[in-house]
């Protein structure tokens, strides 16, 4: 009985578990562009550039990219092969697809960009300061020759090179050491990031019963092709078809 049971909990696993992907909605006809082969269904959805910038640290649209949810539905009994290669974007009449960009050619050029230019010749931190202060003080009156008290004032500025300057005490116990600077990545740290997370949200690859969803990332089109049709293609052993997207 208990290896009955320890069989039917492994044949329960997806066959894709621990891959890339995100939860598919409830159906393909959840998608705005959907539709349904004998083998598959399969809906898809533009994600608007304003909501994808939202949803990554780094900013697709203004790369130059485009993002698609795409959520693939095996019939009962069936099973899909999924390569992301199998998918291509065509822009109105244009007969070769785009095919989808991987994450790690993504961060690959993006280390490759070069940095912003740096100011040189200029210390890196420079803090100013300006100040005053009023005292009382005590000193003999040169008429009479009684001690007496006046009104002291005073200014001060000061100009420094290192850190922030720090912030005034006003605790018995308040820690008054500047706090330490931001730690920058590294371009190869930063694109690490970046592919890491594109990775982790992108279409499964391999062979699932299940059904699975994931993030598709194409070359934007042209200013010229933008208002064109778009159509998403796929195609391989478990059939072919086409979804014209919304966008």
């Amino acid at each position: 009985m208990r290896c009955a049971v320890l069989l039917f909990l492994a044949c329960s696993v997806p066959v894709l578990a621990g891959s890339p992907g995100m939860r598919p909605r409830a159906d393909a006809a959840s998608y705005p562009a959907n539709r349904e082969t004998p083998e598959f269904s399969i809906g898809a959805y533009v994600v608007p550039p304003d909501q994808a910038k939202k949803m990554f640290k780094f900013d697709l649209a203004h790369a130059g990219y485009v993002v698609v949810e795409i959520g693939m539905f095996p019939a009962s009994g069936k099973d899909l092969d999924l390569d992301s290669n199998d998918f291509t974007l065509a822009i109105g009449e244009q007969l070769v697809g785009m095919r989808p960009v991987p994450a790690d050619t993504i961060a690959e050029i993006l280390e490759g960009r070069p940095q912003p230019p740096q100011a040189t010749g200029i210390p890196g931190n420079v803090n100013t300061s300006v100040g005053a202060s009023v005292g009382r003080v005590s000193y003999p009156d040169p008429a009479t020759g009684r001690t007496t008290t006046g009104t002291v004032t005073s200014t001060e500025v000061g100009v420094g090179i290192g850190g922030p300057a720090p912030v005034p005490c006003r605790t018995h116990d308040c820690d008054q050491t500047a706090p330490a600077p931001p730690i920058r990545q590294s371009p190869t740290q930063n694109a690490n990031m970046v592919a890491q997370e594109l990775w982790e949200r992108s279409l499964p690859d391999g062979k699932t019963a299940q059904p699975v969803a994931g993030y598709l990332y194409f070359v934007k089109p042209s200013r010229k092709a933008k208002n064109g049709t778009w159509e998403l293609r796929y195609e391989n052993r478990d059939g072919k078809t086409r979804l014209e997207l919304p966008h």
